[in-house]
């Protein structure tokens, strides 16, 4: 985006602003504009960010260091894509930075996945509740966030990216192929793989909850 004087307005009517309009001004020079950006997005950019890298103090410190870079090369940004497409590609280029380091460091052990790579395609399983540890009574949707939680932390890193991407953060698939510089296919290959995934970890963690009924049979898949 190139340098062009935007008029200052009021924080007020910067609200109401789009987010590419928003940066049309962060590039005159209002941080006031970016302030409304990071309260927009970053508990969500927080969120992904936390899907993928499993550790509070790490996807706190990428969601900061997004927002600078960001900030610092608004001038870069170019309004024929939504700022937010823009913003994941940072952060997530930021992550396989990070985690690239990571692999970097012999014996790295991810607490979520047991002792490997966080981006291995191999699963390592994770010993959930017994029904007899859960208290009885109905799954309360709080509870229920955290297993689900769980469950995406399972599907390997290789799908989880562009499943978060698609199933928690409801980009279409064109902008995860921004995000992610893949190709249209390979993301929705990805997609699927990390829903299949997803399914076959969730099936028997909600069976032994009682969220849903146990089947007599196997059932077709669409």
């Amino acid at each position: 985006m190139s340098r062009t004087q935007v008029g200052r307005v009021a924080v007020g009517e910067l609200q109401s602003l789009a987010d590419e309009q928003l940066m049309e001004h962060v590039v005159g020079g209002e941080r006031a504009a970016f302030d409304i950006l990071v309260q927009r997005h970053k508990a969500r950019l927080y969120s992904y960010l936390m899907r993928l890298l499993r550790n509070p103090h790490d996807a706190e410190d990428v969601t900061q260091e997004a927002f600078v870079r960001a900030y610092v090369h608004a001038e870069k940004y170019r309004n024929i894509a939504k700022f937010s497409t823009w913003l994941y590609t940072i952060a997530t280029n930021l992550v396989r930075n990070r985690i690239r380091k990571q692999k970097s460091s012999p014996g790295f052990l991810s607490l979520a996945f047991g002792r490997g790579t966080p981006d291995s395609d191999e699963r390592e399983t994770i010993d959930l509740p017994d029904r007899a540890d859960l208290p009885d009574r109905v799954l309360e949707k709080s509870e229920l966030q955290v297993l689900v939680g769980r469950g995406i932390e399972r599907i390997p890193a290789r799908y989880r990216e562009a499943f978060v991407l698609r199933e928690v953060n409801h980009f279409t698939y064109e902008e995860i192929a921004a995000i992610t510089g893949l190709k249209l296919g390979t993301v929705r290959s990805r997609i699927n793989r990390g829903r299949n995934h997803f399914r076959e970890i969730m099936h028997p963690v909600l069976r032994r909850v009682g969220e849903i009924p146990a089947t007599t049979g196997e059932g077709s898949e669409a």
